[in-house]
């Protein structure tokens, strides 16, 4: 947790010198969390912000179990229900500090990874989807970030839909020689660029996708403006005739096509030639039901 002075009356002056609870043993301006401790002070690496990931720069077997306290008390009671912990998603609200990776690591859980945030210029951004792991939980976006349909139409206007597609085609586009043609026609086409996308969770190595409704359903509002005090936050709802919504908009291609994404990702990884069948299969359905759509 992040915490902060209460006896300071503006805010944002209050959050931006605060400090997480558990790694401030000795910071001179919150003696008062030295108590809740977790992190010595010889493990912080100070020529770095207090909200950066890596504040923590280490944490021994004894450290690792206090951090993770609580959730060992959701996973013992999970597993006492007979479930699979697999089914347990942590959502990171920041990147990824030290304590958080190094819990979910000790228990085999996995995290989020939100791809419109990606930082294409990084090789090593967490956000990436060739940096998740198996058991993370991989998606375009959730409820505190814009649907990426609103993301393409910032994108094109930027200027930087052509960087999207070009990293897109060196994760879907298996021949180098016909990435750069791919990646100008997909960019300049806002559906298409959405369906690389949507494509892209497919790929791997994450095994779990999560598609939160608005990306789903081709919606360019807004669920929530995080920061924001305003009523439309958390109030937007899926369309009572979000089947009908759905057909007409796939039919000019403003939603995503789940077998096109499946069949993109699969040719992707190389396995149209272990299942062509399947592969045939999924082109057949996601042609069908563009078709059926349109019509």
């Amino acid at each position: 947790p992040w915490v902060y002075r209460a006896d300071q009356p503006d805010p944002l002056t209050a959050v931006q010198p605060g400090a997480r609870l558990f790694a401030a043993p000795d910071l001179a301006d919150h003696r008062e969390l030295a108590r809740y401790a977790i992190v010595r002070p010889d493990q912080l690496d100070r020529t770095r912000p207090r909200h950066d990931d890596h504040w923590v720069r280490e944490l021994d077997a004894a450290q690792v179990r206090r951090y993770g306290l609580l959730l060992a008390a959701v996973l013992q009671a999970a597993r006492g229900q007979g479930r699979d912990i697999r089914a347990i998603a942590c959502e990171i609200l920041s990147t990824q500090p030290c304590p958080i990776q190094r819990v979910l690591a000790e228990h085999g859980l996995g995290r989020f990874r939100i791809t419109q945030k990606a930082d294409l210029t990084d090789p090593a951004d967490v956000y990436r989807g060739e940096n998740a792991r198996p058991e993370d939980w991989i998606m375009l976006g959730n409820h505190d970030t814009p649907p990426v349909w609103h993301l393409v139409d910032r994108w094109q206007a930027e200027g930087t839909a052509r960087a999207q597609a070009d990293y897109l085609a060196t994760r879907l586009v298996p021949d180098p020689a016909e990435r750069d043609a791919w990646a100008a026609r997909t960019a300049a086409d806002a559906g298409a660029l959405v369906q690389a996308r949507a494509a892209d969770l497919f790929v791997g190595p994450a095994g779990n996708v999560l598609l939160f409704f608005t990306d789903l359903l081709g919606m360019r509002e807004l669920y929530n403006r995080p920061g924001v005090i305003s009523p439309e936050n958390w109030s937007l709802r899926v369309p009572v005739d979000y089947a009908r919504i759905y057909r007409e908009r796939l039919g000019r291609n403003q939603a995503i096509n789940l077998p096109l994404a499946l069949a993109t990702a699969l040719r992707a990884r190389g396995l149209d030639a272990v299942r062509p069948d399947l592969v045939q299969q999924l082109d057949q359905l996601a042609s069908r039901s563009a078709a059926e759509a349109a019509g």
